[in-house]
This record gives C-alpha cells, sequence and structure tokens, in this order.
C-alpha cells in the first residue's frame, strides 16, 4: 500500500472533490481494512450536500458501500481477506449492552452518533474512499452470502435494511395490511416492495414523479400524487420520509386506531404533533435512527430469498471517477461500481 489515497471529500455545498489523504492502517485487533467496491449516494445525502441539514462540510463523504476485505486484525474471525461485505455505516462494537440488544445506534463504545461519510462526533472516513480502516470488524462486516449479487446487497446496512425492519417487524409480525408510504423516491419504491412481500393487502404510495409511481404500481400499489384525504379511507401504518412538514402531519391524520407512524427522516427544527388526537386513537409514533447492524443479516436473507431486489430501482449507474459530478445530480439511486 501506498502512504496516500484518494477520498471523496464534501467541500462545500454543491461541491464535492477528490483528495489525497493518508492511507488508513490496522490500529487493532478488532480492525479490518476494506476496499470499497460499490457504493451509493444515500437519499439523505441529497438534502446534506445542498446545505439543508445542520451538518457542516469538510469531511470525507458516503456511508452505503459493499467492499472487498483487504486485511483484518489477529482478532477477527467473522470475515477473511477476499471476502466481498456490506459494511455498516454506523460504527458500532456489537459488545457493549445496547449492542447486545440491537441498538446498534445506541452503542457505548464510541461516541454518539458516529457513522462513516457523516461527520457528527468525529471523522471516521468516507465510503467513497480507496481504503477504509472498519473498528469493530465482526460487528460492522456482514459476508455477502453466495448467490446473491453483490451489487443488490449497497443499500444494506442503511435504507434497504431499514425497511425491511419496518415490512418484518409491522407487516409480517402483525396485523397492519394497510400501509400508507409518504416517502417519494427510492426509499418508498424499496418499502412498497416490501411491505407486499410480507403480506401487506393495500399499499398507497404517494409520490409526484410520474415514474416512480409507475414503478410502484407493478408492485400492484395504489399511488397518488399527494397525501389523501381522511375521507378516502384509513391506514394501520404509515412510514414518512418526505422532508414535509405538511406530509408528516397528514401521515398522522390518516392512522386507525392503534395505528403505527415510522419516520425515517429528513426534518429538522421544531415540529407541531396533534398530540391529543393522536391520544385518543392509540398511535404509536417513532422518530429514530435504525440499527443497521441489526437490521443486515435479515436483509441478506430477503434478497436471498427474492422478496427484493433493490437493483430493480437504481438509476443511474456511474462510473467511479464520475463521482463528484455525478452525485449532485438529480437521480433516484445513484450507484457508483469500479
Amino acid at each position: 500500500m501506498t502512504d496516500s489515497m484518494r477520498s471523496l471529500w464534501f467541500v462545500e455545498p454543491g461541491r464535492l472533490e477528490w483528495r489525497e489523504v493518508p492511507t488508513p492502517v490496522l490500529k487493532g485487533d478488532t480492525d479490518a481494512l476494506v476496499r470499497p467496491v460499490i457504493a451509493a449516494r444515500c437519499p439523505l445525502d441529497v438534502p446534506i450536500l445542498q446545505g439543508r441539514l445542520p451538518i457542516p462540510p469538510g469531511y470525507a463523504f458516503g456511508h452505503n458501500a459493499v467492499a472487498e476485505v483487504v486485511a483484518i486484525g489477529d482478532a477477527v474471525t467473522g470475515v477473511a481477506v477476499g471476502d466481498l461485505v456490506v459494511v455498516s455505516p454506523e460504527v458500532s462494537c456489537g459488545q457493549c449492552a445496547p449492542c447486545l440488544r440491537g441498538w446498534s445506534t445506541q452503542c457505548t463504545a464510541v461516541p454518539h452518533g458516529a457513522t462513516f461519510g457523516v461527520a457528527v462526533n468525529g471523522h471516521w472516513g468516507g465510503l467513497f474512499d480507496d481504503l477504509v480502516r472498519v473498528p469493530y470488524a465482526d460487528a460492522m462486516l456482514h459476508r455477502i452470502p453466495a448467490g446473491v449479487d453483490p451489487l443488490d446487497c449497497v443499500t444494506v446496512g442503511d435504507i434497504a435494511g431499514a425497511t425491511e425492519e419496518l415490512a418484518r417487524r409491522h407487516v409480517a409480525e402483525g396485523a397492519r395490511k394497510r400501509v400508507l408510504v409518504l416517502a417519494p423516491g427510492v426509499t418508498g419504491l424499496f418499502q412498497t416492495a416490501l411491505a407486499f412481500a410480507y403480506g401487506a393487502e393495500h399499499v398507497l404510495y404517494v409520490d409526484p414523479d410520474p415514474g416512480n409511481r409507475a414503478l410502484a404500481e407493478q408492485y400492484g400499489a395504489r399511488t397518488a400524487l399527494r397525501p389523501p384525504t381522511e375521507a378516502e379511507g384509513l391506514f394501520d401504518l404509515a412510514i414518512e420520509a418526505s422532508a414535509s412538514t405538511g406530509w408528516f402531519q397528514r401521515g398522522l391524520s390518516l392512522l386507525a386506531g392503534e395505528g403505527v407512524f415510522e419516520s425515517l427522516g429528513g426534518l429538522t427544527g421544531d415540529l407541531p404533533v396533534p398530540a391529543f388526537p393522536a391520544f385518543m386513537k392509540g398511535i404509536t409514533m417513532r422518530l429514530a435512527r435504525f440499527n443497521s447492524a441489526a437490521n443486515v443479516p435479515t436483509t441478506l436473507d430477503a434478497i436471498a430469498t427474492a422478496r427484493i431486489r433493490p437493483s430493480a430501482f437504481y438509476s443511474p449507474i456511474v462510473n467511479w471517477e464520475d463521482l463528484p459530478e455525478a452525485m449532485l445530480e438529480p437521480a433516484r439511486m445513484l450507484v457508483a461500481t469500479k
């Protein structure tokens, strides 16, 4: 290995660039070094790059990747050099009390919020880097099963994993068969496909984009440009990732009694919530980062058993060399390959 490598940096809103930075090395027995070979832009990356979220620039970018293991510490047993792996975006040890409960976002071994490609409480590198040091490799790296296309796995640690968890937990394991998806774009498309795969009877997918609506309809969803009114029926489960306070509040109002509301993020600042109507209906509401490490195995299984093929929703797939400019272009799900 050379002393320096290339890293994709978020320099300022609307601008990314390649930079030469020191090549990482193993720092402990539980570390691994990985070489990202497929990486993707997360929907949350878009408002970050536009300067619309309270995360200032000046760090290595990217938190969705499939990578090749190139070196491991002496204590690493879960992966071997040469394996293709999913890299969990959040940094977590796998051994503390929250991690053992599956709450990897609450890991006590690292600063809270520690994540690849997002400089919150420290810089951990980005998953568009030439090489990445992964601490706690046995907790954070997940070998891609034989027969599974690595291309389908690039968002398994992020939105594919989050949407799989919601479908599995609320649809497969409960009686929440009427689902409202207020998540335009690839997040909502993943959620729609997985809701049907896990047994939903009715899904309404809301998105102004006609191409996205057409994709959702291929899976059996009803679609709309905007959220419906209460007169059009209530839902057992509403999933929101719209970055719209209006859509957020409408989703809450469209829940039936004992309904569940899940927000996948994107909103900032104070948000009025109709607390008393939600109380009277018995609504459960969750706003939270998802515990990616816990979701990866079940999501890989969902891909292996053909419950979902994430690559069906990618657009465009670009060359790694084109990333600084391509990352700023509109896209449903931008994926880069080497």
